[in-house]
């Protein structure tokens, strides 16, 4: 996934744990999402798909046919603002798989931009338990915003499935609880402030207590470009073909799976913040805290009124 993880394990006090054994099945999980819907892998369930220009039916993996659904229901939920069919735009902007966001300060043109879109739209796209079907040959799909959230949790039904009680779970910032930590206390999770500038370093400002859920955050600090002293995020909007200019600098939520905060987070980045949380609100055991840019250095946050975060 082009990424790390880190998992947490507080044993039982009679539990005996092959910590060798268990990182062996979880780099197993680990390796099966990845073959199923890594695009920087040529043989991969996800490349074959998008390498095959049908309107023929695909048969697929169970779990990558789930992933793919629950994908559509939240782009139809959100109204397009989440959409898997997103590739050809993010080529167009320089962050499709393997590039390296660079534009050489050269802004797509209008036309290509409208081209590009006559091949995204997810309700081109249908799905069942054992295939996937193409209206327009043409569509490709890409998962990275909701298949590290599915792998956060596969490996938490794993370690659930032998005994573990108090765990946490992350992969690439995306992370699942359960249970206390060392200190018979709720996993305290960190969010990082959106800094443009910090060249890799992390500043935290804000923790909350993840008491067995899932947590996701997306931002624009991490993968953008600059043009004429704009910034450009990769958070494209499929509605309109261009970045999202939104103001979100980043969109943490707390869900019951990772799966869904994954794909949720995404969509905040690219919906209108008030908006964003009022569809939030909507939604059964889902929170979301959004901190919004106001100028290089200043940021206001807002968040929904069940959400639990204090700042450090």
């Amino acid at each position: 996934m082009g990424t790390t993880y880190n998992i947490k394990i507080i044993p039982d006090k009679d539990s005996i744990l092959s910590t060798k054994l268990i990182k062996q099945n979880i780099d197993s999980v680990l390796i099966s999402v990845n073959y199923q819907m890594s695009t920087y892998l040529f043989d991969s369930e996800i490349t074959q798909f998008n390498n095959h220009e049908s309107t023929t039916s695909f048969t697929v993996s169970n779990d990558f046919s789930l992933v793919v659904k629950r994908a559509l229901h939240w782009s139809k939920l959100t109204d397009g603002a989440f959409d898997i069919t997103i590739v050809p735009l993010l080529y167009l902007w320089g962050f499709g798989p393997g590039q390296a966001s660079e534009l050489d300060d050269i802004f797509p043109e209008e036309h290509a931009v409208q081209k590009r879109r006559t091949h995204v739209g997810y309700e081109k796209l249908t799905t069942n338990k054992y295939y996937l079907q193409k209206k327009d040959p043409f569509i490709k799909i890409d998962l990275n915003a909701i298949a590290k959230g599915f792998g956060v949790d596969a490996v938490y039904s794993f370690l659930e499935s032998i005994g573990m009680n108090n765990i946490m779970v992350e992969i690439g910032g995306e992370v699942r609880t359960k249970g206390e930590n060392r200190k018979n206390e709720p996993w305290m999770i960190a969010v990082e402030t959106p800094d443009l500038e910090s060249a890799g370093s992390k500043t935290i400002s804000w923790a909350l207590p993840l008491e067995s859920k899932a947590m996701a955050t997306s931002g624009d600090y991490r993968n953008y470009y600059e043009i004429d002293g704009i910034r450009y995020s990769h958070e494209i909007d499929p509605r309109t073909g261009y970045p999202a200019q939104t103001g979100v600098a980043s969109a943490t939520v707390v869900a019951t799976n990772c799966m869904d905060a994954d794909a949720l987070a995404t969509a905040l980045m690219i919906m209108d913040p008030e908006s964003g949380l009022q569809f939030i609100e909507k939604l059964d055991g889902v929170e979301a805290f959004l901190i919004l840019r106001e100028g290089n250095d200043n940021y206001r946050t807002i968040k929904s009124s069940g959400m639990k975060i204090s700042a450090l």
